[in-house]
Parts: structure tokens; C-alpha cells; sequence
């Protein structure tokens, strides 16, 4: 029998437009990290698991937040790793203990669909959508006092009203947020 076995469902891989929360548990420790799937320079929305992944790759890239977050705010190794440098190999196993240790659970919601055929105009619209669900989502989790993983801040800007209200309360009551 095997030691493990991974089960990846197929609408893992779907392209869709989604909000997704990871958190990330490490003894009494909770840190979550929230972002939305629509590409900036290109007409696409990455699937959930691509997402994912992503966020753990302990190479030089730009999407492995989690990652540099352990790395540089928790673990405390050098900034320049994982951004001007590759990371080093101490500091891959050192995160890949602190990753032993710990749980990774990813939610996503479903907010629209993606459409191969989508105009560019329409994929911005929705874009906007998303990454103004994103910052109440993240604001709404700093205000309950949770340790979030996100550099970016709404700054205190105004919102428009929610696109996704359902999503705001289903959010909220599976992080048991006020």
C-alpha cells in the first residue's frame, strides 16, 4: 500500500475567477493568505491547484508568497532570498521543516466563470471584481485580529458595494469572522 496518496479532482484544474483563503497552521499559530485568480497581463484565471503550488515553490518567483512569508517573517532568513537570489539550500530546509510541522488548507470560491473567448474589457471588469473582494476579505480578517499573510492594504479606501455578498458571509462563517 502506498505511504501516501494524493486525490486531485478535475474541477481543481478548471479556469475560473475565484477568491481563496490559505491558512496556514503551525502549532498554535494561524496565518492566512488571501488572493484571487485573474491574470493582470493576460486574458486568463489560473486553476485553484495551479494557485496553490504557486504559493509553495521554493524557487525565485514572484507568486510563492506563502513561501517568502515563512522564509523572511517567520523563519527570519535573509530578504534578498527568493527575490534577488534563489533561495539557498538552508533555507529551503528550513521551511521545508516549518512545512513538516504544519497544515496548508486552501478555500476557494467560485465568483464567475472564465470564458476562453472573453473580450479583454469584460476580463478587466471582472478582475476589478475580484480584487475588490480580495481587499474586504483581507480587511475583514485584520479586523479580526488574524495574522495575515498579504502586504497590500485597502489603505482604508472606500468600497463600492460588494459584487459577491454571499461570498462575504460564507467567508465569514468558515473562519467564524464577525
Amino acid at each position: 500500500m502506498a505511504d501516501f496518496t494524493v486525490e486531485l479532482n478535475g474541477p481543481l484544474f478548471k479556469r475560473q475567477y475565484l477568491l481563496y483563503v490559505i491558512q496556514l497552521s503551525h502549532g498554535p499559530s494561524d496565518y492566512y493568505y488571501v488572493g484571487q485568480t485573474g491574470d493582470t497581463k493576460e486574458k486568463t484565471a489560473r486553476p485553484v491547484f495551479r494557485r496553490l503550488t504557486a504559493h509553495l515553490e521554493d524557487r525565485k518567483s514572484t507568486q510563492n508568497q506563502v513561501y517568502q512569508y515563512i522564509a523572511h517573517h517567520i523563519l527570519h532568513c535573509p530578504v534578498c532570498e527568493g527575490k534577488d537570489t534563489a533561495f539557498t539550500g538552508q533555507t529551503r530546509q528550513r521551511v521545508e521543516k516549518y512545512l513538516v510541522n504544519s497544515d496548508v488548507t486552501m478555500s476557494a470560491y467560485r465568483l464567475e466563470d472564465f470564458s476562453q473567448i472573453i473580450t479583454k474589457t469584460k476580463h478587466h471588469e471582472i478582475r476589478r471584481r475580484t480584487l475588490q473582494i480580495e481587499k474586504q476579505v483581507i480587511d475583514i480578517l485584520r479586523k479580526n485580529k488574524r495574522k495575515v499573510i498579504n502586504k497590500k492594504s485597502t489603505g482604508g479606501k472606500p468600497y463600492y458595494p460588494c459584487p459577491y455578498p454571499e461570498i462575504i458571509i460564507q467567508v465569514k462563517n468558515d473562519f467564524l469572522l464577525k
